[in-house]
């Protein structure tokens, strides 16, 4: 079999089915070296892509090439380096230990502003992101980006190095953890360099500090970072933080360094709100090469309420139990039995639910002070549709009832009018507040 003609065609195949960005970054870069007895043997340029193809994408490649050759296969994705001399060696996956530069900064690959998601909770951030990229060392000058666990502070702070070095190729930029500063800080008393150590990280162009929270407590470490920040500071380099805290509420941070922290701009990032989550979801989906129902995405967007790595670790389940299963495009359906087996019959069987769905319009029809056959009715008057968008958010909310059945309920409405009435109440909810005292009180009669 010609491997050539074989990889150029399930290639071909991977095309059709994966995202552009997707199937340039790990596909276009990944070659067929060997295929015996339907042993695929893949190579990849370093060991960051063999293992997200290992990881992420091994049942797709592996789908496309079985598709190719009519049989099943087994993948095995190795490196190999391009050495000085013009010659290639390879290494299989975790064996391989890549020849480093005198300079490295440390970057992940994925961490870009074109990979990021940018709603409500990071919009200013972002923004303030794109300032620092202009005029590096001027415009906000320290910035540091605090919020809670896997909300896309690292992403951010990386998007940042990366975007500097597409207009600085020379620039100097470094990320490591706090807790990395540390470890190197000791290791360098205990070797005596010292000089070493601090001429690695004072002349940097830009240094991007992660979980800075860790260094509170430690008075050798603190002080050696504030002369480190002290330099570069005074040099107009450019330095970025991130913590899980404000400066001020990181107990046994020293006010210098507190105050340091705090002389540019301090941005926070929040959860991600239901329609980030749904751009993240939609993105992630995409990525694995699956593809996804209006309704299956909602229901994601509603029911995987956490940060933004809980979110990806939970739609790599969704996405892996999809491709083996062979299922092209997520459906509702799927999503139900994949969180709860039995929520799918539950959900029809919704006169059982601990609230009945007719009292929930008996209730929304109490409150708005109409009648429940004007609310369930066809009339399209305006405070009539304005208690019917709400009625139908708590029918779904509250009475775990699918989108059929509310639009049955509310006058035979078609499961678009309830999922958009859905969306809109769930964000006046969020950012209206009488709205949110509405829905309050109704539910309080329940």
């Amino acid at each position: 079999m010609d491997i050539d003609r074989l990889w150029k065609n399930t290639q071909e195949e991977l095309k059709i089915i994966l995202a552009p960005a997707v199937f340039q970054t790990f596909v276009s870069k990944t070659e067929l070296v060997s295929y015996q007895n339907n042993q695929a043997t893949l190579s990849c340029p370093n060991s960051y892509l063999a293992d997200i193809n290992r990881k992420r994408y091994y049942e797709i490649f592996k789908s496309a090439l079985d598709n190719q050759t009519k049989s099943d296969n087994t993948l095995t994705f190795i490196i190999q380096e391009i050495i000085t001399n013009d010659t290639t060696t390879s290494s299989p996956l975790f064996e391989y230990t890549p020849q480093k530069s005198h300079f490295t900064h440390n970057l992940h690959p994925q961490y870009t502003f074109e990979n990021l998601i940018v709603g409500n909770s990071n919009n200013f951030a972002y923004a303030a992101s794109q300032g620092i990229v202009k005029n590096p060392g001027l415009t906000y000058n320290p910035f540091f980006i605090w919020g809670g666990v896997g909300v896309g502070k690292t992403h951010l702070m990386q998007a940042i190095g990366h975007e500097l070095l597409k207009t600085n190729p020379n620039f100097k930029i470094k990320y490591f953890p706090a807790e990395t500063f540390g470890n190197e800080l000791i290791s360098a008393l205990k070797s005596k360099t010292m000089n070493q150590f601090k001429d690695k990280y004072r002349n940097l162009d830009c240094i991007l500090v992660d979980d800075i929270q860790f260094i509170a407590g430690k008075e050798y470490i603190q002080e050696e970072f504030f002369h480190t920040f002290n330099a570069l500071h005074m040099n107009g380099k450019q330095v970025i933080l991130t913590s899980d805290r404000k400066p001020s509420e990181i107990d046994h941070l020293e006010d210098r360094l507190v105050s340091r922290f705090m002389g540019g701009l301090t941005v926070d990032i929040q959860l991600p709100d239901f329609e980030m989550r749904t751009a993240i979801i939609k993105q992630k989906i995409e990525e694995s090469g699956a593809q996804i129902e209006t309704e299956a995405l909602s229901f994601l967007a509603n029911n995987i309420e956490s940060n933004i790595r809980e979110i990806q670790g939970k739609l790599q389940q969704i996405t892996i139990q999809a491709l083996s299963q062979k299922i092209g495009e997520i459906d509702l359906d799927f999503v139900q039995h994949f969180f709860d087996p039995t929520l799918a019959q539950n959900l029809k069987n919704y006169n059982n639910s601990k609230i009945n769905p007719k009292h929930i319009i008996s209730s929304c029809a109490k409150n708005f002070n109409i009648k429940t056959g004007d609310l369930t009715g066809k009339s399209r008057k305006k405070e009539l549709v304005e208690a019917r968008h709400i009625t139908a958010y708590l029918l779904l909310t509250e009475g775990n009832l699918p989108l059929e059945e509310v639009g049955r309920l509310l006058g035979g409405r078609d499961h678009t009018s309830i999922m958009h009435a859905r969306d809109k109440i769930h964000t006046l909810f969020s950012t209206n507040p009488q709205t949110r005292q509405v829905i309050n009180q109704i539910k309080s009669s329940f």
